[in-house]
């Protein structure tokens, strides 16, 4: 008795498999050419097999409503009608070819639900109707099964991404994406295969051929909306709130789709303001506990990032050479964390410097801080020669982003500076700056570079200030 996988074709078509060998079956149809032409021809036999008896034999309800199953009833109709269609040959696949196109079950796309659970968008019309979205719970895959026959009648239209969308729809994203390969390039294939690695938050992939499908269709809805997705993955919030505003101002949309975008690119402009103002909060603190003197620098140590940064904000408003040097325990912990001796040198050039000078800037940078900055302080900072000074007033009030000449310094004084914390700071102002040069390609490019090198220093570092 032939008991391999192929032998099973017959019966998986005429719904005799276990649900679990069917789900086996599924599986071996993937990887098995000839198993996959012999369900094309049989679905197509059966299509040929039900056109040329219609109306001739087919059973009319019984009492009650009850209508007899297809299966069986081809079964009967095989011996008669598949000889005439097989005898027609191509002749009579042409002419169900040429017939009109039938009108596909909405169950393909899965038209009664109301609900969805994909917040990434397909590109396939009938696979993109708003519904509320509620995400998924587990990991399990959709119950519904896509019914065979509409699906040869896709394959036979080489509508792959029709087919690839049900499978997306269903949260089959191995089928989806086999189907998907073989569908004619595109920006909607483009945006459909980024769905499919952002599953696996692939999010720097995704945003590779989201850019290609944006290229070809600048105001490609489903593009748009998941380049905010996979921006948002890859915590560039800014960039995400941006892309969901170009949904939300997009015409010709349902209303459905424009007050989700509108809702999300707020949501990200508030849990980006939070953050940062959670950040600027926690570092406030710290420094304010290193200029008293009642910072505990083993606490301290147990959040680098915050200490880091209150570090060079508390010796930037010092206005003494003592109170410099009282940080040399916390830059010395820092230097054990991250290796090296770059902030143990920092302390101990700025408590060398000339304080006759510097005290009255580092009052005035204090002032800055607090948003009480003197007419002109920029100029005076840049003239001073207080390098540190000049460089964390350019961060604090974004001016290098503006000023080409103002940037130059800001990355010198970074880069002589051996610290990759403020070289990052450096790289972001440039991508800012990009940005405001209407070069948003470009900016984002220079972010994620500067978003990888934070993440090889995660420990040290608050990569969240990159964003």
């Amino acid at each position: 008795m032939n008991t391999t996988p192929c032998s099973k074709l017959h019966l998986f078509v005429d719904g005799e498999l276990s649900a679990t060998e069917a789900d086996a079956f599924r599986n071996h149809l993937t990887r098995c050419a000839d198993c996959e032409v012999g369900l094309r021809d049989l679905l197509q036999l059966e299509l040929l097999a039900t056109r040329a008896l219609a109306g001739t034999e087919a059973e009319a309800p019984e009492g009650g409503g009850k209508v007899t199953r297809l299966r069986p009833w081809l079964s009967r109709a095989y011996r008669t009608a598949v000889p005439v269609a097989l005898a027609a040959g191509l002749a009579a696949v042409g002419v169900v070819r040429m017939q009109a196109e039938p009108e596909l079950p909405g169950e393909v796309w899965l038209a009664s639900a109301t609900e969805r659970t994909l917040d990434a968008r397909l590109s396939h019309p009938k696979a993109d109707r708003f519904l509320p979205y509620v995400p998924m719970r587990g990991t399990a895959h959709s119950m519904d099964v896509l019914p065979l026959r509409p699906l040869a009648e896709l394959e036979e239209r080489k509508d792959f991404s029709g087919i690839a969308a049900a499978y997306a729809l269903r949260g089959d994203w191995q089928q989806a994406e086999a189907f998907l390969a073989r569908a004619p390039e595109s920006a909607d294939k483009d945006n459909d295969r980024a769905v499919v690695v952002m599953r696996r938050q692939r999010w720097e992939e995704a945003l590779g051929l989201l850019g290609g499908a944006l290229r070809q269709e600048p105001k490609h809805a489903q593009a748009l909306w998941n380049r905010g997705l996979a921006l948002h993955g890859r915590g560039l919030l800014k960039q995400a709130e941006a892309s969901f505003r170009e949904v939300a101002a997009l015409p010709d949309q349902d209303e459905g789709w424009k007050q989700e975008a509108e809702a999300r690119a707020n949501d990200l402009r508030n849990k980006r303001e939070s953050e940062g103002a959670r950040w600027r909060q926690l570092v406030s603190e710290a420094s304010a506990q290193l200029s008293e003197g009642k910072a505990d620098v083993a606490q301290l140590v147990q959040q680098p990032a915050v200490a880091r940064e209150a570090l060079y904000e508390t010796v930037r408003t010092a206005t003494t050479p003592g109170a410099v040097t009282a940080l040399l325990p916390l830059a010395a912990e820092l230097d054990r964390v991250g290796g090296g001796t770059v902030l143990q040198d920092y302390v101990n050039d700025m408590a060398a410097r000339d304080f006759a000078v510097r005290a009255p800037l580092a009052r005035e940078y204090a002032k800055l801080l607090k948003g009480e900055g003197t007419p002109g302080v920029l100029d005076t900072l840049r003239r001073s020669q207080e390098w540190d000074l000049y460089f964390g007033a350019l961060v604090h009030t974004g001016e290098a982003a503006k000023d080409a000449e103002a940037l130059q310094a800001l990355q010198r004084f970074a880069y002589g500076s051996r610290d990759p914390w403020l070289s990052m700071l450096a790289e972001r102002e440039r991508a800012r700056s990009e940005d405001l040069a209407g070069r948003q390609s470009s900016a984002e490019q220079m972010l994620l570079a500067t978003l990888r090198s934070c993440e090889a220093h995660r420990k040290l570092l608050n990569c969240s200030e990159i964003y």
